[in-house]
């Protein structure tokens, strides 16, 4: 099944990205406030192009897959709304905004490869459920204000999207397309937590 050849070849990503300084300064509760609006900011412009593509597919294995349940870009403008105030690096939105360009041109040469770049940013979601509660002891968060993409998890949710994608990714050569497309999208999104984790300056909450 899809689900499978999904997390075992691209497990030692997985296990690359935990290991990233940002994602261990996000646990120790040392990340400053920048680079968490910044991660928001990048993640924005990739998904912008992602779900733009995958609502706009006419493309059968697509269509089977994809539902506007599993649209992040409202809650991440909603966070990002909440720290209008809060700059952050611009490198990581160059970064990502080379990744959406990236995500544009694969999935108009071959639309498949949308579900593995949706397999790579909806499986982010679920691991930010664990990640949630030191997001929001870290900046001091409260009543799930600037919480909103991280909390956005879900495992029925995730239970329905892996049956689909197990029921309809079944063809060896559209399996491939959809693994090579993970590969390219943990690559792009180590590449955009590796431009969030150079030293920058700490920033404060809005109003503080």
């Amino acid at each position: 099944m899809i689900m499978q050849r999904l997390r075992a070849e691209t497990r030692a990503w997985h296990n690359a990205l935990e290991a990233t300084p940002f994602n261990l300064e996000l646990l120790s509760r040392t990340l400053p406030l920048g680079r968490y609006v910044g991660q928001l900011r990048a993640y924005r412009i990739i998904l912008g192009a992602l779900e733009t593509g995958l609502a706009g597919s006419d493309d059968p294995t697509v269509t089977a897959v994809w539902r506007s349940d599993l649209a992040k870009v409202p809650l991440l403008e909603q966070d990002l709304e909440f720290f209008d105030a809060v700059s952050d690096d611009v490198t990581a939105v160059t970064v990502a905004a080379q990744f959406a360009a990236l995500i544009s041109d694969r999935i108009t040469a071959a639309p498949a490869a949308a579900l593995g770049f949706l397999y790579v940013m909806e499986g982010s979601t679920m691991g930010g459920l664990e990640l949630t509660a030191h997001v929001r002891a870290t900046f001091g968060l409260a009543d799930g204000r600037g919480l909103a993409y991280y909390n956005s998890g879900d495992r029925q949710r995730w239970a329905g999207f892996a049956a689909r994608m197990n029921d309809v990714v079944i063809d060896a050569p559209v399996q491939q397309t959809v693994l090579g497309a993970a590969d390219t999208g943990y690559r792009a999104i180590a590449d955009t937590l590796a431009a969030l984790s150079r030293p920058d300056r700490e920033e404060s909450m809005p109003g503080e």
